[in-house]
């Protein structure tokens, strides 16, 4: 009997611990709620209403996010920017005042980013021109506030490669060079093997081929899971 009651405890241990785990996990979905996007929005130092900036004032995403050094990154509109326009628009709002008084101070408006693309990840929208902003961040002409509404986890992004065409191979997306240029891996073509890596001068393996290298390697799909990218 008390085996019996024993082993009831144990198994209502291990439910109440799952329940709990399946609970508090992390969503790897879009945060944002699917009937209004812009209540989940994280606060913004300044309201910015993107949906009254380009249906009303008809303005572009270049207009505020315009192309940095090569094209690659967009920027944020920063106070000096943003007074350009609001030096005779909406001046008594209490979120332009303050634009003014940083614009005057010369101080950054510090952005919440909403969409962040990890360190071991290459990505650049002077290469992805050819597609619409809403693609990769939603209706933002429609929304009051942002928040994240599209899936950019690694799974997302190679399925929209596959379905546009576009090259899926590791180094499309993860282009590891060293200061000289070269991959770091170039200087140990037995580490290069055993990641499954060609060398120098050879194409990289398609996903599909890497992926079946993890199943047959234990080790390499552990080195695998622990580059494996987050939630952008």
């Amino acid at each position: 009997m008390q085996k019996f009651v024993l082993m009831l405890a144990i198994l209502f241990g291990f439910t109440v611990a799952i329940h709990a785990q399946t609970a508090g996990s992390p969503s790897s979905k879009p945060s944002a709620s699917a009937s209004d996007p812009s209540a989940s929005a994280p606060a913004q130092p300044i309201a910015f209403n993107h949906k009254l900036h380009v249906q009303t004032a008809k303005m572009t995403c270049n207009e505020c996010h315009e192309p940095r050094g090569d094209g690659s990154n967009l920027a944020l509109p920063q106070p000096a920017k943003c007074m350009s326009c609001h030096v005779s628009i909406a001046t008594n709002n209490p979120d332009i005042k303050r634009v003014a008084e940083a614009a005057k101070n010369e101080d950054p408006i510090l952005w919440v980013r909403i969409y962040r693309v990890p360190s071991f990840v290459t990505f650049s929208h002077k290469t992805h021109a050819g597609n619409t902003c809403e693609e990769c961040h939603g209706p933002v002409a429609e929304r009051t506030a942002i928040a994240q509404e599209k899936d950019t986890t690694m799974g997302s992004c190679i399925a929209c490669h596959q379905a546009k065409g576009a090259p899926t191979t590791c180094d499309t997306c993860h282009a590891l060079m060293s200061t000289k240029n070269r991959s770091p891996f170039d200087l140990d073509p037995r580490v290069l093997a055993r990641l499954g890596i060609p060398p120098a001068g050879k194409s990289a393996p398609s996903i599909s081929a890497w992926h079946v290298s993890l199943h047959a390697n234990p080790e390499l799909a552990a080195i695998s899971i622990f580059l494996h990218a987050p939630t952008l």
